[in-house]
């Protein structure tokens, strides 16, 4: 009898203890962080996020449906934040970091949004509006939950021991990678830092990059490209200086970081989000969508060169082959590195064959109006390829469209491989020189090396790796791994 009292308080005891252990738990951290993450949030949802009249009047987030849909989210991450302190389990984890991702892209965009408004109403004395603390406490919180996700799994037992099994960290390192396709990422890696020193360039820091650059890159093309566009314009508008700052540090730091083992998947990911963002905003797709797009004066854009880069450079994972063209371990395969590779001449070929590109002396005003701003050497070089392209315009476009198809399809066929990929060389070095003036690097207005250097690249990512023996190859058991180290050497 005395037993039985012992034995109803040993489960309570063992479930007691097992709270204990999952609250001093990376699960307990998750969920916990997840609980406050979503309070914060709501709690800067009702917070004021504009005051008027000198701080007299707060107007709340939740007055308006962004502030109501924030205080939502709020709501849902703390929720999880609960259910994984007290069960665990993936869905839960996901759910607090992916929403906390999206409120604090959604907060981020809505604080750019709300200091435009307060610039155009800075200047009316009667409601003397500013920004209240509500936002960037709502903000703060979504940061946190999406924070989160870069702890590690919730299985250790206390905050102090290491977690064994793979995490975020061990996503984000490729230290697999050797010989051309580490190359390539290295290369990649330079590509962007370059960019970031040329992003800062003095002229980069003032309204001109905006307007004589950014705005030039998507006219002509449809409403679908430029309104987007336009639009972050006009935010770049607003404090030119800071926006500038904010592009060259993030290219220096995916250079940085492809060139950091313990980062480099990471970075090419990265890479490709941010080859894509400004390829549209930055560059108005290069504006393929334009009419007048000219391969031979850098369509369809270097930054969309980078991210096929940074998906051909992709560390090989199982399943996939580690030996012949870098391309063929990429996740597209081989034959989808193809695919792309003859999609990019090929539209290369159509852009050339345009009517904008093929009138008589068409090429011969393209070459006269790169030498605006360069030295008196390139301006002279400049002037030389126009005048010989001077009525010629028809013919040339047709002979290069002829050389982009040849170059694309010759990938197709082993025999023909390394004769297409060097013509491939040929034709990017002679565009990067004349046509691309060295990415206009020397006017103090060029934002990256352009397309020419990158093809480059991307031909050395198809370069075949195996030789056939020229004798007989023995069938010795024995010699068949030297034989195959030489091969691969």
């Amino acid at each position: 009898m005395v037993n039985q009292p012992m034995d109803a308080v040993r489960p309570l005891a063992r479930s007691a203890v097992s709270g204990t252990r999952a609250l001093r738990s990376w699960r307990g951290a998750v969920g916990l962080g997840g609980l406050a993450a979503g309070a914060i949030m709501i709690t800067g949802a009702f917070l004021p996020w504009v005051t008027t009249f000198a701080g007299l009047i707060g107007i709340p987030g939740v007055r308006g449906s962004n502030g109501r849909m924030l205080a939502a989210a709020g709501a849902v991450i703390a929720l999880a934040g609960l259910a994984h302190a007290v069960r665990g389990g993936r869905w839960s984890r996901w759910l607090i970091g992916l929403a906390g991702f999206l409120a604090t892209g959604f907060s981020g965009f809505l604080l750019l949004q709300l200091a435009a408004s307060m610039r155009s109403l800075s200047t009316d004395s009667m409601v003397a509006a500013r920004s209240g603390p509500g936002l960037w406490v709502t903000a703060a919180g979504s940061a946190l939950a999406f924070a989160t996700m870069f702890l590690p799994v919730s299985a250790q037992p206390t905050l102090v021991r290491r977690d064994a099994s793979p995490g975020l960290r061990a996503w984000a390192a490729d230290r697999e990678s050797t010989g051309l396709r580490r190359g390539i990422q290295i290369a990649l890696g330079v590509f962007w830092l370059a960019d970031g020193v040329l992003q800062l360039q003095p002229f980069m820091f003032g309204r001109g990059f905006a307007n004589q650059i950014l705005v030039p890159a998507y006219m002509g093309s449809p409403s679908g490209v430029t309104g987007p566009a336009l639009a972050f314009t006009r935010l770049v508008l607003h404090a030119p200086a800071a926006w500038n700052a904010a592009f060259a540090v993030t290219q220096l730091l995916l250079g940085a970081a492809l060139l950091w083992r313990p980062a480099v998947r990471a970075a090419l990911a990265g890479s490709i989000v941010w080859a894509l963002a400004v390829w549209w905003f930055g560059e108005g797709l290069g504006g393929v969508l334009s009419g007048s797009a000219n391969p031979l004066t850098g369509a369809p854009g270097a930054v969309i060169l980078y991210a096929l880069l940074a998906v051909l450079a992709w560390p090989a994972g199982a399943g996939r082959p580690s030996d012949g063209p870098a391309a063929a371990g990429s996740p597209l395969g081989l034959t989808g590195a193809r695919v792309c590779w003859l999609a990019l001449w090929g539209s290369s070929a159509y852009f050339m064959l345009q009517a904008v590109n093929r009138a008589p002396d068409a090429l011969q005003a393209a070459f006269t109006g790169l030498a605006s701003g360069e030295p008196g050497w390139i301006a002279a070089l400049d002037g030389g390829v126009a005048s010989a392209a001077a009525g010629h315009g028809l013919a040339i476009s047709i002979g290069l469209a002829v050389v982009f198809v040849a170059a694309g399809l010759g990938v197709f066929w082993s025999a023909t491989t390394r004769a297409a990929l060097l013509l491939s060389v040929i034709v990017a070095v002679a565009i990067w020189v004349l046509g691309e003036n060295f990415g206009g690097i020397l006017t103090g207005q060029g934002t990256d090396p352009s397309t020419g250097l990158v093809l480059v690249l991307l031909a050395a990512a198809f370069w075949p790796r195996h030789r056939r023996p020229a004798g007989p190859v023995s069938l010795d058991q024995g010699n068949a791994p030297v034989m195959a180290q030489e091969e691969m050497a």
